[in-house]
């Protein structure tokens, strides 16, 4: 073994001379220092010192070297030495733990010698039996894997310094870093090249199966784990009988990580039992590792957490849709191109503003109750879409579509994303397409409510003939097959081109408003038409549009007195050119006179609301406006207005 050095602090050769001399018998190797500043300069270097003589006689400041040899290398003993030609002293200098007291009939030299090595031995020599020697050699690890840990940003790097550095004594045989994986339940070894030649490192450690109770313990505990002497369980550790076979002694496993994270495992392999330094030693190197680990980690995970960033604002910046992001108050924080221009507003416009500065009352707290359901929401559905109005800058609204998704981390709502779409056109096929099915529907009830009427006429012809013999109504029963014929074309031929009136011509209103009534059953109702109107009109539309009036005026204007219904019609009052359809029946209710063209419209369960829509349609067609309101007699009476057409 290698044997103690001894640090000799004189300014004087014979004072150096004599002190080489005197310990030239001893198992010691002496080390010469001019000044103190040499000495010091030994100790910040890192050279293994035992032991410090400092000369009193010629150095001064004697204290001053000894508080210096505590800081650099705390534990080292310190002697002060004093010469021959100094005299005789009678008192005693106090140096650390040793008393050093000069004797009158002693040997100066003999003296030194005994005291030097006999205080080496006492302070150098532990329980064990190991020199003062191994604690240098322990902080010398410590030291060396701390300075080479120093900004290292790779888990390997840390792998291979950790190795180096504790391998590097000739007391330790080997070491291995190895990862926790929580889901397999398994420690795996880091392999670099330089690992793994002679030991079987590409294998892995089960946990929780109690083949490695060793590691078992440590992961579980997540302290540092001892095994020594190892032939009393090498079955312990991992590689044991192996290491066994090697001459290793003892075995000392260490997490790497923190209280919250576990990056992973140290393992050492010692040829000596571990002492109280050595395990302290192989924690502070433990300790080391793990904070650049975490450090490693951490870094690692803000360049994800950057990169993702940066992919998530080039696809905001690129998509399409607009894009923003809210914060847990409902505040912008990010809005993209598109969405600025959308709305027309800048964004620092936005930023920073309500969510109510684009979406009104409703829609804000729709949106509030989306993240509210989303938040309450089982099997992590995070994801929900509604449909807002926007409103843009100049005042325009603007139907959209909004895919909203919350931002949750630890339980703690963050705030929201949401992708907004523009629907405006997918709105407008909506309702065309809304209103071609109801127009389809409402063909397909014209054709079964207008039918009826002359197919009922021309089944009551045919049971007075059926009844009598007589063959005077069949004219009447062909008048209603011909009406029927008639009304089947005019559906179709709306149904195709989609118009109301065709061809408009002066038609006598008189006239066709007599076929209207003889082609409705009006029962005791009469007709009353003053003076002669002639209008220009599509005829067969015009009397369309009379029949319906004229069977709603039956049908529902009967109050259950049993009086017959009188059906008046003339021309408007004013200035405005057009006429009227009034009856003196119990007239329309109030409650849908707002609606009362809405084919969807009825108060009775035969359907107010299906003729009135082809009134409505009809006079559409010809350009004229129609309202409905009250009689003078209490009654319904329709008006329609029309500029430029009306003659009398």
């Amino acid at each position: 073994m290698t044997r103690p050095r001894v640090l000799c602090v004189s300014t004087d050769r014979a004072t150096r001379a004599s002190v080489t001399l005197s310990l030239t018998d001893a198992p010691v190797d002496v080390v010469i220092a001019q000044h103190p500043s040499e000495a010091v300069s030994h100790l910040e270097n890192a050279d293994a010192i035992d032991a410090v003589l400092v000369d009193a006689s010629t150095v001064e400041n004697v204290p001053d070297v000894v508080d210096a040899v505590d800081s650099e290398a705390p534990g080292v003993p310190t002697f002060v030495h004093w010469s021959a030609e100094s005299g005789p002293r009678n008192d005693s200098v106090a140096v650390l733990s040793e008393v050093f007291a000069r004797a009158e009939d002693a040997d100066p030299s003999a003296r030194l010698a005994d005291v030097v090595t006999a205080q080496i031995d006492a302070d150098g020599t532990t329980d064990d039996g190991r020199s003062a020697r191994d604690g240098t050699d322990l902080d010398r690890i410590v030291d060396e894997s701390r300075r080479r840990l120093v900004d290292v940003r790779s888990p390997l790097t840390v792998e291979r310094i950790l190795r180096e550095s504790i391998t590097s004594s000739d007391r330790f045989l080997f070491v291995w870093v190895g990862e926790y994986d929580r889901r397999e339940r398994e420690i795996v070894p880091w392999l670099t090249p330089s690992t793994g030649s002679e030991w079987p490192l590409r294998r892995t450690f089960a946990i929780g199966t109690g083949k490695h109770p060793m590691l078992d313990r440590l992961i579980r505990s997540r302290d540092l784990q001892v095994h020594q002497p190892l032939e009393s369980d090498p079955e312990d550790v991992p590689f044991g009988e192996l290491a066994l076979g090697r001459g290793v002694d003892a075995v000392a496993a260490v997490p790497l990580g923190t209280p919250e994270e576990l990056y992973g495992v140290l393992v050492v392999y010692g040829l000596e039992p571990f002492s109280s330094p050595g395990r302290d030693a192989i924690q502070s190197v433990a300790d080391a590792a793990s904070y650049v680990l975490e450090t490693i980690a951490v870094h690692g995970r803000l360049e994800q957490c950057e990169r993702a960033l940066q992919r998530y604002e080039r696809l905001v910046e690129t998509a399409g849709d607009g894009m923003y992001v809210l914060d847990d108050q409902g505040h912008f924080m990010t809005v993209n191109d598109a969405l600025v221009e959308m709305t027309g507003y800048s964004r620092e416009g936005l930023l920073g503003e309500h969510a109510s500065i684009l979406v009104e009352g409703p829609g804000v707290e729709a949106g509030e109750t989306t993240i509210e359901s989303l938040l309450r929401a089982e099997g992590g559905r995070t994801t929900d879409t509604i449909e807002l109005s926007f409103e843009t800058k100049a005042g325009k609204t603007i139907p959209c579509e909004v895919q909203v998704s919350v931002l949750v981390r630890n339980g703690t709502f963050l705030g929201s994303v949401g992708v907004v779409r523009d629907i405006t056109e997918r709105k407008r096929r909506e309702r065309k397409l809304q209103q071609r099915n109801e127009r389809l529907d409402a063909f397909a009830r014209i054709v079964s409510h207008d039918l009826r009427n002359p197919l009922s006429v021309s089944q009551g012809y045919l049971d007075v003939i059926e009844e009598t013999g007589s063959l005077e109504h069949v004219e009447n029963v062909r008048g209603g097959l011909d009406r029927m014929e008639s009304i089947i074309e005019d559906v179709l031929a709306i149904a195709r081109g989609g118009e109301w009136a065709a061809e408009t011509e002066s038609v006598d209103v008189e006239s066709v408003a007599e076929s209207a009534w003889g082609h409705v059953s009006t029962g005791d109702g009469t007709l009353s038409v003053p003076g002669s109107m002639t209008i220009e009109a599509d005829r067969e539309r015009l009397l369309r549009l009379l029949e319906n009036l004229f069977r709603n005026a039956i049908e529902h204007g009967v109050d259950g007195s049993g009086e017959a219904i009188s059906v008046r019609i003339g021309p408007l009052d004013g200035d405005e050119s057009g006429f009227f359809v009034e009856d003196d029946g119990r007239g329309i209710p109030r409650d849908v006179r707002e609606d009362l063209f809405d084919p969807a419209v009825s108060s009775s369960s035969d359907g107010l609301g299906i003729g009135l829509w082809i009134v409505r349609e009809v006079a559409t067609g010809h350009g004229w406006s129609v309202t409905a309101t009250e009689s003078e007699n209490g009654g319904a009476r329709f008006e329609f207005g029309f500029a430029d057409q009306f003659s009398g």
